[in-house]
Parts: structure tokens; sequence; C-alpha cells
């Protein structure tokens, strides 16, 4: 975080010094009273589940010396305290005013229904060759992450990129306001967070805050292969836009000879730039990846970025966690792709599990939340699609991984490949007795479902 006096925050979140010296200087904040050290900022966050004000004590206990709050509060000796309206809006606000005070910086914003985390590292490993960049944390993506993610910034990046995620219209809308990206991406747009948004043409809506949020002189990068997208742009008169596409030529940045290497864990693949073009080789597979690629390069070269830089940092790719991650015990392949599911990115996992090398596909699906009426159908698609693209053997993880079996059987799938668990425990105390060198094993399921569990205990066994 940017060094700063308490005189400038109390300036930047509209707020009132209520003990505490004006000059006094803070290099560091938390929302977490356990990540307190001192000398700290601490923001008392009034959240779904906590209230931040109840740990104020423990805050101060661990070192913190100035705490933002929007009730009174016991004075300690030593501690700076600023009162606020409200403490989110003003971790916001702060954040925004060092998104402002670094003039320098250029920002990217990412969102879509799949692929902002991958878009995001493939963006970090390619302009990293050349620039300092910061990217977000994990699933620093909402009205909490976003602001943090900017408060890290020591004022010495070039690039700032950003997942924006949303649950409800005009959620991205207030990430862009705090934000104010120069580059939107829309990665994607699908069935995703239906239970609040109830239809595919809402999330588009919802989506195209980002560009509407984009500064006066930014640039949009979208895939022109996705429907809804191409439907949203036609909205936008004056748009300044990049486009990316696996299908239509007519676009900025279109790739081709797609082909899957070193065993399906990479790719290679030509990349036309207007009459030019260029053969790289990615250290992800799948379609899906080609697309991230995409809209990675085309954010590079729209900020100058060398071919040469390109091709270097899209070869070693630092992913996030819990992302497709590839795991190997015994001649096994395990793809912990656990983060999160939806319609898109279940397909896209899928997808990957085919593309990999193995001697037999095993899936271990759990449900794909927040997906309202359509719920039931989603799921027994998924096992449609599973067993129609090659899936030898499917292992459903609770009530929403029995319709996903539903739907394999009805597609044609043998009972015999078809298995079904409670919990995650006995999801992988099976999986571990029939596994065997040569497999390839893809687990995923939301984030409530915690299914990194399963390959955390099939690692275990097999060590």
């Amino acid at each position: 975080m940017l060094s700063l006096k308490l005189k400038e925050i109390v300036e930047a979140v509209d707020g009132k010094i209520l003990q505490g010296n004006p000059d006094q200087i803070v290099n560091n904040m938390s929302i977490d009273s356990r990540r307190v050290k001192p000398g700290d900022l601490f923001f008392a966050i009034i959240g779904e589940n906590n209230d931040g004000h109840n740990f104020i004590p423990e805050a101060v206990d661990n070192g913190a010396k100035i705490v933002i709050t929007s009730r009174s509060i016991k004075p300690y000796s030593g501690l700076a305290i600023i009162l606020v309206r409200d403490t989110t809006r003003a971790l916001q606000d702060l954040a925004s005013y060092i998104r402002d005070k670094i003039k320098s910086l250029k920002v990217i914003g990412i969102t879509g229904s799949a692929g902002k985390t991958t878009t995001k590292d493939i963006i970090a490993s390619i302009l990293g060759e050349e620039k300092k960049v910061l990217k977000s944390k994990g699933n620093y993506n909402n009205e909490y992450g976003l602001p943090l993610s900017l408060l890290e910034l020591d004022g010495n990046e070039d690039i700032a990129i950003l997942e924006m995620a949303m649950r409800h219209k005009g959620d991205i809308s207030r990430l862009a306001e705090i934000a104010k990206p120069d580059v939107g991406i829309i990665t994607n747009i699908g069935p995703a967070h239906l239970e609040n948004l109830k239809t595919v043409e809402n999330i588009a809506r919802a989506k195209e805050e980002l560009l509407i949020g984009l500064n006066p002189d930014g640039i949009a990068v979208l895939n022109y292969d996705d429907k809804h997208i191409r439907e949203m742009v036609n909205k936008f008169a004056d748009l300044n836009k990049i486009t990316i596409s696996l299908k239509d030529k007519n676009v900025d940045y279109y790739a081709d000879q797609i082909e899957y290497i070193k065993n399906g864990e990479e790719s290679r693949f030509r990349v036309h730039e207007g009459d030019n073009n260029y053969i790289l080789e990615m250290d992800r597979a799948g379609e899906h990846n080609i697309y991230n690629a995409l809209a990675a390069i085309a954010v590079a070269r729209a900020m100058d970025v060398s071919w040469d830089s390109i091709k270097n940092g899209i070869k070693d790719i630092e992913v996030t966690e819990l992302r497709q991650e590839i795991r190997k015990i015994d001649g096994i392949r395990i793809i912990n792709d656990s983060y999160n599911a939806n319609p898109l990115s279940m397909k896209a996992g899928i997808d990957s599990l085919i593309n990999i090398d193995g001697s037999r596909k095993i899936a271990v699906l759990g449900a794909m939340l927040e997906l309202g009426r359509i719920e039931n159908a989603a799921h027994k698609e998924i096992g449609k699609y599973l067993y129609k693209n090659g899936v030898d053997v499917l292992v459903g993880v609770g009530s929403m991984g029995e319709i996903i079996a539903e739907g394999a059987s009805e597609a044609g799938m043998a009972e015999q490949s078809i298995y079904i668990y409670d919990s995650n425990e006995d999801a992988a105390y099976f999986i571990n007795k029939i596994m065997r060198s040569g497999d390839a094993i893809l687990v995923k399921g939301s984030r409530a479902l915690e299914m990194e569990e399963i390959v955390d205990l099939l690692l275990e066994y097999g060590g």
C-alpha cells in the first residue's frame, strides 16, 4: 500500500478524526483482525456473517494503530480512530483514491461467466515480461476483494489486472467506478448466477456495465464467437474495441491450427494479426484456454508488448490455485478444477479431461450452484455432454451429482460406469480403489462443495 497520512485517508473516505495525529503515516491495512500487523489500519467491515466492529479489540491487540469505524467505540491509548458512515464504502473510496493517485497506472478489468481467472493469469504472465504488474489474488473480485487488490499497489506498478465478478445487476458498475478500467475484457456470457438474474439476457446486461464504466479512451476486448457479446456491442456506437475469434477471420485476432501437445497438457496454435501470423506454444490446453490466450494477446499488443515477450510469457503461466491444476501420482493425472462451476466452465473442464492423454477418463462432478429454475436441466445437460464426449466413468457427488448421473444415463452411459456418493470423503475412497496408472481424472464443482478435499485425499492415499 502507498504510504498515506491520516488526514489524507480521512479526506479520501469522507470521514472524521475522533482521535489521533493527522500527520500519522500508515502503509498497510487489513479487514481481517487475525491478519493485522503492528502499525496497520483496520477497517471494521460489516459483512453478511460478521461485524468487524466486534473484532476491533483483537485488531488492536495485534498492533493496529488506526481503526476506521461506522460507530462510536471506546478509546484506546495510541489508537487513531476515523468515523465514517459506511466502512465498506470507505474501503472502496480509499482504493479508488489510490488508483487515481498513481497517474501512470493502467487498469485492466476482466469479467465473464467463465475464464476470468485464467485470462488474468495469462495476461499477467505476458505483461510481466516487460512491465511491473499487480494481479488480483485468488477470489479478490467482489466489492471487498477488488478494493483490497488496489490497496496493495505501492506506486511502482505499470499495470493492475483485476477480476470483476457479479451476482446482481449493478455490481460491476460499482467495481468499475472504483477501478476506472482502461481496458475491459468480457470473456463470454452464459448461465451463471441465474438464481438472482433469472435470464442469460439479464446476465449480459449486467456484464455490459464494464463497457459503460470504461475510461473515455478505454479499450474493450471482446469474444466475437459469443452471440450475446456481439449483440451487446451493437448498443455502443463509438466503442473502441478489439475482437477475438476462433471461427471468424474478420476480427483483430484470430487463432487456428490448434493442436494439443505434451500428452494433451499444452497447446500449439497460430495467431493472425493483420497480414502477419505467429506460432505460439502455451502450457495450458483446451479450446477455452485459446480464447483466454487470445484475449491476453490482444491486451498485450494494445500495450505495445512485443511478440517475443508474448511467446515467452505464454509458455510458463503461474496459474491461480484450484483452476485446472494438473497433479500427478503413480502415472495418474488429476485435473483439480475445484474452485467453482457453472455450465460453461463445467463443459470447459470436461473438454480439458478429454484432451489430456489417459487410458480412462474419469469425471468427478458436484453441484453447479445459483442456477435457479434451470438447475436440474443444466445438471442433466452436463451428464449428457460428458458421455457424448467420451468420458468413461462418472462419479457424482451429492444430490446434483445424482442429477448429472441421470443425464449421463439418459444419454446412454452404462450403469456400471456411473457411481454416486454423498460426501467428498466417500467419493475419494472409491476413486482411490478404482483408479489405475494411465487414468485421467477431473474433479470439479462449485466452491461451497470444497471438492479439492477429494484431490487432497487422493494425493494422501497415493503418498
